[in-house]
């Protein structure tokens, strides 16, 4: 991939249209930023060298691809985390679901309430009048 191809798609087009690569995007301001792209090529300087110069002037947001570092970073980690934890969380739902629906399978759904102090009194007579 010559100096020129390489740069010219990892440059977005600055139009405001659809973002695109330079390379890809059929507007007249894409024509002439494939122009300057090419004018710099030939004159010897390579693709990085390039591609810094566009980001020295426009800042990381004319790139494609945003670097994987910094700030940058979220993007690329922010979805994978996202998508994680809505694995974890559908996880925990369905396992409380199951649980439940087992429990009732079983026919423990209605729990035992623990016997009050007037209970357990009428409880000790009775086993003290068995005795």
């Amino acid at each position: 991939m010559s100096a020129y191809e390489k740069a010219a798609s990892a440059i977005l087009c600055d139009c405001g249209c659809h973002p695109q690569s330079v390379l890809s995007c059929a507007c007249s301001h894409a024509e002439e930023m494939r122009e300057a792209i090419a004018a710099e090529a030939s004159a010897g300087r390579t693709a990085e060298e390039i591609i810094a110069g566009y980001v020295a002037r426009s800042g990381e947001s004319i790139l494609v691809v945003p670097k994987a570092e910094g700030f940058n970073l979220l993007a690329w980690l922010g979805p994978t985390a996202a998508l994680l934890m809505a694995i974890a969380a559908i996880a925990l739902v369905l396992r409380r679901w199951r649980a439940g629906a087992s429990r009732e399978a079983l026919g423990a759904s209605a729990a035992v309430p623990a016997p009050g102090d007037a209970e357990l009194a009428r409880l000790r007579r009775a086993i003290d009048e068995l005795r």
